[in-house]
């Protein structure tokens, strides 16, 4: 009887040394959340600044950048910013003409490529900043879309993100700007 204790005894510190040991390299592994929550806010704050000066205009960005951090992910980020221009959409207004029309989805284009690159900017020139993540996690940058058009609004989603990795190898020089673009993964939808 006291071998079979013995038995069970070593099989159970068998099983609980090492999950002890995991648990405490995953409480290792958690970011100090009150910094991590400075290094957010700083950039929000250079992210919300180039948006500004990007988009000059009071109704081009709609909501300013917030972010969050998401255990086991990263932080991410979200925005909105209006494709459209600011146009009088009342009943006496001209009616839109295909010229027009094309015009305006030409500029939505270049509105919505210019708040892409503003993101992939933030992210290669101040990534580092979250300095708390650890290099397994991401950041991610999600561009919600809005073009206003007389009969309806039109939204989209643009996600822009990187491992943190990728952001310390820019930072020490040892990927190019170039390479570091190419690391980025960008879904719309």
């Amino acid at each position: 009887m006291m071998k079979r204790y013995r038995v069970f005894f070593c099989v159970l510190i068998g099983i609980l040394v090492p999950w002890s040991s995991l648990v405490a390299n995953a409480q290792q592994e958690r970011p100090d959340l009150g910094e991590l929550r400075k290094q957010i806010e700083l950039f929000e704050s250079v992210l919300n600044q180039s948006l500004k000066q990007a988009f000059g205009g009071p109704f081009d960005t709609l909501d300013r950048a917030q972010g969050a951090y998401l255990p086991g992910y990263g932080v991410v980020f979200s925005f909105e910013v209006s494709l459209s221009q600011v146009v009088n959409m009342g009943p006496f207004n001209a009616l839109p003409t295909p010229k027009r029309e094309a015009a305006q989805r030409a500029e939505e284009l270049r509105r919505r490529d210019k708040a892409k690159a503003i993101a992939e900017e933030v992210l290669a020139n101040f990534g580092q900043t979250l300095s708390s993540l650890s290099p397994n996690e991401s950041i991610a940058v999600i561009i919600h879309t809005a073009a206003a058009h007389p009969d309806k609004v039109e939204r989209s989603t643009i996600v822009v993100s990187v491992d943190k990795k990728s952001i310390e190898e820019r930072q020490a020089n040892t990927i190019d700007r170039p390479q570091f673009a190419r690391k980025l993964t960008t879904t719309e939808y």
